[in-house]
């Protein structure tokens, strides 16, 4: 595809195309793997998972491709990490055979210290590695949204991100990349805690909107 960034979801945006072409294809299948982001916690106690990026982001699929069937699986679970997402790879994400596959990871993993970096790297390779080697599916790597507490970071988050974003890199797949653009937010003048709905590590519903946008422009002509 002529599009630079298109190329990374070709299979999925070819399933789309077909699905709106033919009447009775069968749907295109996405699956979101994750943590509480993904899964739709906002304020404590509140899980809305309409308002999560992976509802959204299906909204501005059908804007797209108005014809086509999409079928979103929202695997998302509070807490989760990527060791985790490894023990669950199959039950939650490879039997649906799907047509694309993101994943946001990190805010958890981080909680262990910079000690574990190198295991999250070894496990964000082997999820990323089964994906592509145990299915058709285009995969999309997201990093995660900064923590209420950014100002007083010792930058270990940070760190998490840039393993994120060199994972991708060495993949050669697509990257979302969240956490810049909150990190834009904040150098305008934003205050960390108020772009989360629960004040530490769970986006608002406006902030839901920038992952679902940040994925959608792989999709866009």
């Amino acid at each position: 595809m002529s599009d630079p960034q298109s190329r990374y979801v070709s299979r999925a945006i070819e399933a789309l195309r077909k699905s709106s072409g033919m009447a009775g294809s069968e749907s295109v299948r996405y699956v979101a793997l994750g943590d509480s982001v993904t899964a739709g916690w906002l304020e404590h106690g509140v899980l809305d998972s309409d308002a999560a990026y992976p509802a959204l982001f299906r909204k501005r699929l059908a804007a797209l491709f108005p014809q086509a069937m999409v079928s979103v699986v929202n695997a998302g679970l509070g807490g989760e990490n990527t060791e985790g997402i490894l023990s669950r790879l199959d039950r939650d994400c490879l039997r649906h055979d799907p047509h694309l596959v993101t994943v946001c990871l990190g805010l958890n993993d981080a909680r262990k210290g910079r000690e574990f970096l190198p295991q999250f790297t070894d496990n964000l390779t082997q999820i990323v590695t089964r994906l592509r080697s145990e299915s058709h599916a285009d995969v999309v790597l997201i990093t995660p949204n900064i923590r209420g507490d950014h100002g007083t970071d010792d930058g270990t988050v940070g760190e998490f991100v840039r393993t994120i974003r060199q994972v991708a890199r060495t993949a050669d797949i697509a990257l979302a990349d969240v956490y810049a653009i909150y990190n834009g937010a904040v150098r305008m003048g934003a205050e960390p805690a108020d772009l989360l709905s629960n004040r530490f590590s769970h986006p608002t519903r406006e902030g839901h909107t920038i992952f679902a946008n940040a994925l959608i422009g792989y999709f866009q002509p």
